[in-house]
């Protein structure tokens, strides 16, 4: 069997490794992103790191995730990369075919991370599913037809930049913004994920409050995906998801108490599964997919 060799390229890390056709992944290596030297430092970084796979495991392509906006044909970064300062513009594509000869595709991060999970996680066997991730921000990857579907400008599942109740979405659902709204609540800092869910576990009735509100707008947003897609799935992921059964169960009851009658119980909720490798894992995917005769 042949390998790819997939990147996936974040504002603090890059991981690569070998992702091979039944989805498993070998020689994965993670490093920190040289950002602040802009991304024409990082795409040379990448080859340096590139060149020993290349040379020792023979890989047949390489496919590339990575944050902001794509242009998937020319693998042209086109916005939305705020973290790495001149990544717009720059193509990985280009840069790593001129460097090792091999065909490449590029895709954005959680386009990447959609492809994963219909293929090895939670949105296998699944034609209509959509897949948010639930951190920083929120974003996430549509599926139509078994396809990724991208939008005319290669920016469709932005929607952490909705607005509801006038609150820009991901302003206020985000884990990083639930975080601030304990803190801004409590009066404390070093609120972290584990310590949030002890505290609530425990019935404490101020973060207990505060969580409720952040659940309900949460569930909100994605029962207006719901509207707008009609899913069969709607597949969750971010740190947040790591509460297990437990989240996703509240998450579902939420959502129910704000859809329309009509509208309950017709789209699953469900947790991603792809795991740590889901960028990687994507990022081969759309290779595999974009060899395949149209």
């Amino acid at each position: 069997m042949s390998s790819i060799l997939a990147f996936d390229i974040g504002g603090t890390q890059i991981k690569y490794g070998l992702v091979w056709p039944d989805g498993r992944v070998s020689h994965v290596q993670t490093v920190p992103t040289p950002a602040a030297q802009g991304g024409p430092f990082v795409l040379d970084h990448v080859c340096a790191l590139a060149a020993p796979l290349v040379r020792e495991a023979t890989p047949i392509g390489i496919a590339f995730s990575t944050l902001g906006l794509v242009a998937p044909e020319t693998g042209t970064i086109l916005g939305a990369a705020e973290a790495i300062p001149d990544y717009p513009g720059c193509s990985p594509k280009i840069v790593l075919e001129r460097a090792f000869g091999l065909r490449v595709t590029v895709e954005n991060d959680v386009n990447c991370v959609a492809l994963a999970e219909g293929w090895t996680g939670a949105g296998q066997g699944c034609a209509h599913f959509i897949a948010l991730t639930v951190g920083t921000g929120i974003g996430g990857g549509i599926v139509i037809n078994n396809s990724l579907y991208r939008g005319a400008r290669a920016a469709a599942g932005e929607w952490g930049y909705m607005r509801i109740d006038g609150k820009v979405w991901e302003r206020h659902a985000s884990t990083a913004a639930l975080i601030r709204a304990i803190e801004a609540a409590t009066g404390e800092g070093d609120w972290r994920g584990e310590r949030i869910m002890a505290t609530y576990d425990a019935g404490d009735a101020v973060v207990c409050a505060v969580i409720a509100q952040w659940r309900h707008l949460l569930a909100t947003g994605i029962a207006n995906l719901i509207y707008a897609f009609n899913p069969q799935r709607v597949i969750v992921g971010g740190g947040i998801s790591a509460r297990g059964a437990r989240f996703r169960q509240e998450l579902s009851q939420s959502i129910d108490d704000v859809l329309e009658e009509d509208f309950r119980g017709t789209t699953e909720i469900c947790l991603a599964s792809a795991g740590n490798h889901a960028g990687m894992i994507g990022a081969a995917r759309n290779w595999w997919l974009s060899s395949s005769p149209a």
